[in-house]
């Protein structure tokens, strides 16, 4: 593998105005087995294809719609929360969000089968970093893909239903979708883009929010600049139109993303002979190019160890050096096509949390908790904080 950083690296990856990286053969060997018939396991034409059945979901009339239920479940949600005592962030806010994912994206509740779909999410994430890839009992590979075959089997069983009826969550707007030549897109098409949006929307989203969480428990100056922002505002929730009103709200998702991007790096595979930084690679040569890293390069971030989301502010909008310099989305063709939605998840959970809670840590020294960045970053011990009523 040749490794890369650097916003210059970035850009040569994702855009690929050449044609000379294979997403496809980057990933399969990672995540084939999970993410097979995904945007992320395809390339070029096949791959421009497949993102046009997926674009009508996130328009903007479309996110329009999903925006009242976020809120409403955030706040039904966000009332059954312990206060005073330790509640472990990680597990409560990743129940919140399976529970929008399921409203959202499946048009249903879960009732009943929230705690099979949960766990399969969880298996499903924790088996994608297991080093044995074998299907066998009592591998993390074993458990993750049973967790993608309960997740596969409840997709598919609802996919006729769907296309008879007059949805407007996302399932609904892929059911409904036709290619090229005016068919609908098939059963496993779709079954395989909604297990890897379930999986990269749902799980992305819950670490950004589990990692601000531990930022603003350990500096509590920002966090009070911040409610007192979101109480100023005067609003009971955050409309789609009022998704930028609080700058510092915008501020805090774009460091959060800066100092733990949910997806560390981007890996590619040459597909033919090339030059890359003045180093000739072979065809079939897997490049990477580390996100994590180009967003604590010195060169460009002041104090890039640092919490400091006035980085991105008007003054200083340290991110403008290089277009491709924050890029927790990533670029090109590629980029996360659900990077508007997941600006709205984080921003309107946010709001929520900060409107009605005190955050602080359970413990002592507990800034200082070691974080796990794979398979997304989180705290080694799920973040036990206190929540206090405001």
């Amino acid at each position: 593998m040749v490794a890369t950083v650097g916003p210059d690296m970035v850009k040569l990856l994702t855009v690929d105005p050449d044609k000379i990286f294979s997403s496809r053969m980057g990933w399969e060997t990672l995540a084939g087995e999970y993410f097979s018939g995904s945007l992320m396991l395809m390339d070029f034409d096949d791959h421009r294809l497949q993102r046009r059945l997926m674009q009508t979901a996130f328009k903007t009339d479309s996110m329009r719609g999903y925006i009242d239920s976020v809120n409403t479940i955030t706040k039904d949600t966000l009332n059954t929360w312990q206060t005073a005592q330790p509640l472990t962030f990680y597990p409560a806010v990743k129940a919140l969000l399976l529970e929008i994912a399921a409203k959202v994206f499946l048009g249903a509740a879960l009732d009943d089968e929230a705690a099979e779909l949960n766990k399969a999410f969880i298996d499903f994430a924790n088996g994608t970093v297991g080093i044995i890839k074998k299907d066998w009992p009592g591998l993390l590979h074993h458990r993750g893909m049973k967790g993608r075959r309960v997740l596969e089997k409840y997709i598919w069983r609802s996919i006729d239903a769907k296309r008879q009826g007059d949805g407007t969550d996302m399932f609904s707007h892929f059911c409904h979708e036709k290619n090229q030549n005016g068919q609908y897109f098939s059963h496993q098409e779709i079954t395989d883009h909604m297990v890897f949006l379930l999986f990269a929307a749902h799980d992305t989203t819950t670490s950004a929010l589990t990692m601000v969480m531990h930022l603003l428990a350990g500096n509590q100056d920002w966090q009070a600049q911040l409610r007192d922002q979101v109480l100023q505002s005067n609003i009971d929730e955050l409309s789609y139109d009022q998704l930028d009103s609080v700058p510092l709200i915008e501020y805090t998702f774009n460091e959060v993303l800066r100092m733990y991007p949910p997806v560390a790096g981007v890996i590619r595979r040459t597909i033919k002979p090339c030059e890359i930084g003045g180093h000739q690679l072979a065809a079939h040569t897997v490049v990477q190019t580390s996100i994590l890293a180009t967003h604590h390069l010195e060169e460009y971030w002041r104090a890039p160890f640092s919490f400091d989301p006035m980085r991105f502010s008007p003054a200083r909008q340290e991110h403008k050096q290089h277009p491709f310099l924050w890029a927790p989305f990533g670029g090109g063709a590629h980029k996360c096509i659900g990077l508007h939605f997941a600006d709205m998840l984080f921003k309107c959970v946010l709001f929520q949390v900060i409107k009605k809670f005190q955050v602080d840590f359970a413990h002592n020294n507990q800034a200082n908790d070691k974080v796990q960045y794979l398979p997304f970053p989180k705290p080694k011990n799920d973040l036990p904080v206190i929540l206090s009523e405001v």
